[in-house]
């Protein structure tokens, strides 16, 4: 059994059960089909993944909204004007490496209405320069120097949810390739 506290208190039981307390989500609007995962899953398997390989994980902030286009930039802003999300879960984590230096993460699991516009999500999102979701880290000011590039990104889908990643170094950090590599894989297993 594991349990994974982050930010407001969790519990897990033998059952499989969970309670989270501090945490708030908007009713999600109707499915027309089902997701293998709720966005919160995604961000709950990620840092039990990461903390199995040995990183110290510290789970800076989140935040639900069922509103994406107010949070994104870009084409991907318009395409959420047009097509909008059922809800948009963000966080970002610190992970840190005996000898590997610290990284930051920043995640997000978009949650659509169908798989075909979970599909064109993802096939925009994954096209380099048409922006994206707003990252966390920018409000907190250890990471405000934190530039994420995007070329140290991965995503997925699972059915209607689309996860995307940014791994960036914090302030004299390096990252190696492999470093890189497997906070992803991890992230996405």
């Amino acid at each position: 059994m594991v349990a994974i506290a982050l930010g407001g208190s969790i519990a897990v039981g033998g059952g499989g059960t969970a309670a989270f307390e501090g945490i708030t989500a908007p009713k999600p609007k109707p499915r027309t089909t089902q997701s293998a995962k709720s966005p919160l899953e995604v961000e709950f398997r990620a840092v039990a993944r990461w903390r199995s390989r040995g990183y110290q994980v510290e789970v800076k902030e989140r935040s639900q909204f069922g509103d994406c286009d107010g949070t994104a930039y870009g084409n991907v802003k318009r395409f959420f004007a047009a097509h909008p999300c059922r809800t948009l879960h963000r966080f970002f984590a610190d992970l840190r490496k005996p000898r590997n230096g610290s990284v930051v993460v920043a995640v997000s699991t978009v949650d659509m209405p169908s798989v075909d516009s979970a599909k064109e999500y993802k096939k925009l999102v994954d096209k380099h320069g048409t922006g994206n979701v707003l990252e966390l880290p920018k409000e907190f000011r250890k990471y405000r120097g934190v530039e994420f590039t995007g070329h140290r990104y991965d995503s997925w889908r699972e059915d209607n949810l689309v996860t995307n990643i940014q791994v960036e170094p914090v302030a004299g950090s390096k990252l190696g390739f492999f470093t890189i590599t497997e906070i992803l894989s991890l992230a996405s297993s």
